[in-house]
């Protein structure tokens, strides 16, 4: 009797297949048609019936985006899982930080395997490189099982896992002679030895093709071993031969990625079930998968889409009509729109996307996304003002402005033409509409007031597209940094946000909480005032805490942080940032870790301990942690600070343009502030007097009328004695002004050092240094000093340069013996 769909595991393959259990990760690469996935299934079966959990994802696209809902999916209904819906594909170091600490903290405390196939169809290097580094990490109970036909990790990579990883390669899966002949046996075939030894030649071990050639000789007594191409030849063996009946229900299941037996009689669209089970019986191509679906295998769905295309176009649009019909019948709506959209069934498509309210939206949805709109008839597009308003929504998501404003249009003349709506619909849709044009008016606090006040009116209740846990600064420290447009107008927006921010709250469900009292805290803060800002800063805090914002209280310990460095106070905050030590949750947005290194860099740029600095902050060539747009200025200036402290002024002058550049598209006032005081002080860095005289005036021209002194005097160790020119010029008042607080400034972070790091900083010092240092400590001259320890006073001089940069005392600070005497002092 033939047992020709039998599966065959000889005992070495069982033997390899058993080192999986001790293996953190496993790769399988090998080229199609090897059985990878057979044989690893196989081993997951085995591990099932011994009570393992075992997870199983496969890749179906390029995208990150599908990756990562594939991840929380094989993940769901479990706390990790829960955890992982609220993070996305980490493309940076502190995300990915965040993710392995969810693995870490909730994992099952049970062996899990974690089998993830077809990775040769993901471009995403985001997604490799997660896995990367978990299967770095070694989580002691998960084991990754890693499934392509193409190299996943490269070799510096697999030398970095060293025992970490076991790999699988064609030649362990490949068909030993011996091995052919036990699965010929098994199958029922009584082959010669002749037959036996040119079968093996020809198909060198590849599965596929071996099994493919028992089917050809079964029905035809002979082997397929001359033939050009592996798809002719299912084609020839698999499909041709079939009755009419059974080779549309072939091609129909080649289409979906899974699908189930009731679907493709479905979309047949006659009771086929008695063909579909024989189908499903004599076709090792294709495959149960755990989830009770079917899936073809990809030489036999490569096959059955290629003899699909060859049907006449109208046949082709009805079943994939059908096919999308069924996914809406399911509730699979995302999975619906490209077959509704190819059965050119735009009513179905429209009916679909009222459904997704909370649209991720797959990749391949954003290339036809206004195409829908555009083939849809206008008689149709009219009764579906819901869709259009959420297909607005993603476009703007995407970036799609042009295209988004196009479509308002359509959306005004859907809402007109649609008669049955009443007209508390109606008005709600356009209170959608108004949230969504608000943010077309980003950063002009009333132009989008304008658009939140017309909303609240409109609305009967809470807007589908406003979110009280997205982060309302984008990631940045600063609201200032965001919303302040122009010169002379800090005031203005103060007193804007104050107006404005009321009305959002209500509309909003108080997303943003906080903001408009920290801006004037953030007013005074710029202006030097430091007193005043304290009860603002407070109420910020207060209402930022009690409404969960926490990204508007990392503004808060932002400028507490800046606040501090004038009153000699060492911010604890901003070591707990730098080590990511801090109150919020691990499974919060990771873009607030960035939000945090960004506070840490520019804090200890400022008092002047560059080695606790992030390496992104100033890595130009390195990957760049994700903020979001809006936020990219913010970030570019506290890096401009951190390549400051780090004396790194060409690459920050190299780099500039770039960021002002940045800084264009929102008017971001500030930000263009603080890099032309940050350009100039990278001139005086590097000697160049005229250009930072140029660049100097500049800036004080930008901070006369509002008084912005706080990025000059936060710059006071470059810039000192170009200010003292310029408190004779034209703007005397902010020069002068800017000289008093960058004299605070420097006072406060002298007790700082002195207080926090002078025991750290004297035990870097060498036997003669600390000799020295304590005589000039003692108010000895450096003429003086020399003659005791009979050296010339040049290296005595040398030696005290040495020893301040060690003791982080400002070389150019007039005061450098009395911090010397205080660093003594204080230890």
């Amino acid at each position: 009797m033939k047992r020709l769909n039998n599966l065959y595991y000889s005992k070495r393959i069982k033997e390899l297949l058993a080192e999986l259990q001790t293996a953190g990760t496993t790769l399988v690469v090998a080229p199609m048609g090897y059985g990878k996935t057979l044989a690893v299934q196989y081993f997951l079966q085995e591990q099932e019936r011994c009570g393992k959990k075992v997870l199983r994802q496969s890749i179906y696209g390029a995208g990150a985006e599908a990756f990562w809902q594939g991840v929380c999916h094989s993940w769901q209904n479990t706390e990790l899982g829960a955890a992982l819906l609220q993070q996305s594909l980490p493309a940076d170091a502190n995300a990915k930080t965040l993710v392995l600490e969810l693995f870490r903290q909730l994992l099952p405390q049970e062996p899990v395997y974690w089998f993830i196939d077809d990775l040769h169809l993901l471009e995403s290097s985001e997604a490799i490189d997660f896995l990367f580094a978990l299967s770095k990490a070694g989580f002691a109970d998960l084991h990754l099982l890693l499934v392509s036909r193409g190299q996943i990790f490269d070799g510096s990579r697999l030398l970095e896992l060293g025992r970490k990883v076991f790999c699988l390669d064609k030649h362990d899966l490949a068909l030993q002679r011996d091995e052919l002949a036990e699965y010929s046996s098994r199958c029922g075939l009584q082959l010669t030895t002749q037959q036996l030894d040119a079968l093996h030649e020809a198909c060198e071990g590849w599965f596929s093709v071996t099994y493919l050639n028992f089917l050809n000789y079964d029905r035809y007594q002979r082997f397929c071993l001359d033939t050009g191409s592996v798809y002719e030849m299912i084609a020839n063996v698999l499909l041709r031969p079939l009755p009419s009946e059974q080779q549309r229900l072939l091609l129909l299941m080649g289409q979906p990625e899974e699908f189930t037996p009731e679907q493709v009689a479905y979309a047949y669209g006659t009771s086929c079930r008695e063909s579909v089970g024989r189908l499903l019986e004599c076709n090792a191509f294709i495959i149960r998968l755990a989830n009770g679906r079917l899936r073809c295998h990809h030489m036999l769905k490569q096959a059955t889409r290629h003899a699909f295309g060859l049907l006449p176009e109208a046949e082709q649009q009805m079943y994939f009509r059908r096919l999308g019909q069924w996914y809406a019948q399911q509730k699979e709506y995302e999975e619906a729109l490209d077959w509704l959209y190819r059965g050119r069934d735009f009513d179905g498509l429209l009916a679909a996307v009222q459904q997704l309210r909370d649209w991720s939206m797959h990749p391949q949805h954003r290339q036809h996304l206004f195409d829908w709109l555009c083939e849809c008839p206008p008689e149709i597009l009219w009764q579906y003002p819901q869709a259009v308003l959420i297909i607005m929504r993603r476009m703007f998501s995407l970036n799609m402005v042009p295209e988004m404003l196009q479509v308002k249009e359509w959306y005004v003349t859907a809402l007109e033409r649609n008669t049955a709506l009443s007209q508390r619909e109606r008005d709600n849709y356009y209170g959608e509409l108004e949230v969504i044009l608000s943010f077309l008016a980003f950063n002009s606090i009333t132009g989008m007031s304008e658009h939140h006040r017309r909303a609240y009116k409109l609305l009967s209740g809470a807007p589908q597209t406003l979110s009280k846990q997205g982060i309302w600064t984008f990631g940045a420290p600063s609201v200032l940094g965001l919303y302040l447009r122009t010169g002379c107008s800090l005031r203005q927006t103060v007193e804007d946000m104050q107006e404005c921010m009321p009305p959002y709250y209500l509309l909003s469900g108080w997303h943003g909480a906080g903001a408009a009292e920290l801006t004037e805290a953030e007013a005074l803060l710029l202006q030097g005032r430091i007193d005043e800002m304290d009860m603002p800063l407070q109420k910020a805090y207060y209402q930022a805490e009690k409404h969960g914002q926490e990204c508007i209280t990392i503004c808060c310990d932002f400028l507490e942080m800046q606040r501090n460095l004038f009153r000699g106070v060492y911010s604890s905050k901003a070591e707990a940032y730098s080590r990511h030590q801090w109150q919020l949750q691990p499974w919060k947005q990771s873009m607030l870790l960035n939000s945090a290194d960004m506070c840490a860099g520019f804090y200890y740029a400022l008092l002047g301990k560059p080695e606790y600095i992030p390496s992104w902050l100033t890595d130009g060539n390195g990957q760049q942690p994700s903020v979001l747009y809006p936020a990219r200025p913010c970030r570019n200036y506290i890096s401009a600070q951190c390549l400051l402290a780090q004396g790194q002024y060409t690459e920050l002058l190299v780099r500039c343009s770039d960021w002002e550049q940045e800084c264009r598209p929102y008017s971001n006032f500030l930000c263009l502030l603080y890099l032309q005081v940050q350009r100039a002080a990278a001139f005086a860095g590097r000697g160049d007097v005229t250009s930072c005289r140029a660049s100097l005036k500049q800036a004080l021209a930008m901070a006369e009328a509002d008084k912005l002194v706080l990025p000059l005097a936060q710059n006071i160790a470059l810039l000192r004695p170009y200010l003292e020119q310029e408190a004779q010029g034209e703007c005397s008042a902010a020069a002068a002004a800017a000289l008093h607080l960058g004299q605070q400034m420097e006072a406060g972070r002298g007790q700082i050092m002195s207080a926090r790091f002078a025991e750290a900083g004297l035990q870097e010092l060498t036997e003669q240094e600390l000799q020295i240092a304590q005589l000039a400590a003692a108010r000895h001259t450096n003429r003086e000093i020399a003659q005791r320890l009979s050296l010339s006073e040049g290296t005595i001089k040398q030696y005290l340069n040495k020893i301040f940069a060690k003791l982080q005392i400002d070389a150019a600070a007039k005061n450098k013996r009395h911090q010397l005497e205080r660093f003594f002092s204080n230890s």
